[in-house]
C-alpha cells in the first residue's frame, strides 16, 4: 500500500506539471497561433486563407491545440478533485477553526493531512 504522503507528492507533481502544460498550450493558442490564424478542421475556408497560408505549430493548427487545451483542463479539475478528497479531514478542521474560532477546534499549519 503506498503512503498518504507519497501519494499525495505524485499528486501534486501531476498536477503541477499538468498545469505548467495547460499554461503552455493556452500560450500557444493566445500569442503563436491566434484566432484568424487559420488553423482547425476549417483549413482554407474561414478567413479566405488558402491551405498554404494556415499557421500551425509541430503539425498541429489551432483547433488541435485547443483540443490538447481542453482535455488537460479536463484532467487537471479531475487531479484537483482527488487533491480535495485526499486533504477533506484537514479542510473541514481548518473551515471549523476559520468559521467558529471559539470552539477551540485548532487549525495549526504544522498540522499533517494525513494523520487521522
Amino acid at each position: 500500500m503506498i503512503k498518504r504522503t507519497t501519494l499525495n507528492f505524485v499528486l501534486d507533481s501531476i498536477s503541477f506539471v499538468n498545469l505548467l502544460l495547460l499554461a503552455t498550450t493556452g500560450a500557444i493558442m493566445k500569442w503563436v497561433l491566434p484566432p484568424g490564424s487559420g488553423g482547425g478542421y476549417g483549413r482554407g475556408f474561414r478567413g479566405g486563407r488558402p491551405p498554404t497560408e494556415v499557421k500551425d505549430l509541430f503539425g498541429l493548427a489551432r483547433h488541435d491545440w485547443g483540443t490538447i487545451h481542453f482535455a488537460l483542463a479536463v484532467l487537471f479539475v479531475l487531479l484537483i478533485l482527488v487533491h480535495l478528497v485526499l486533504h477533506w479531514s484537514w479542510i473541514k478542521t481548518c473551515g471549523k477553526s476559520i468559521l467558529f474560532p471559539s470552539r477551540k477546534v485548532a487549525c495549526d499549519p504544522t498540522d499533517r493531512p494525513d494523520v487521522q
